[in-house]
């Protein structure tokens, strides 16, 4: 990619617009990238620990939450 715009035969008044849309355009992709970063960090699943032994039957809600 293009480090450079060459704007010479631009008025003043265009390119601090140039400027300007190229700046919302990074501040675009710095909060495309945040997002992605931070929905990626999200859909890791948590490690839950389990029973070695394995399951022994099935237990309702009820009787899960009971003691409560």
């Amino acid at each position: 990619m293009a480090d450079i715009i060459n704007v010479k035969d631009l008025r003043e008044e265009d390119v601090r617009i140039l400027e300007h849309w190229v700046e919302r355009l990074r501040a675009r992709a710095k909060r495309e990238k945040e997002f992605v970063k931070a929905t990626q960090q999200q859909k890791k699943t948590p490690d839950f620990a389990t029973w070695i032994l394995g399951v022994k039957g099935k237990l309702s809600r009820e009787e899960i939450y009971d003691y409560l």
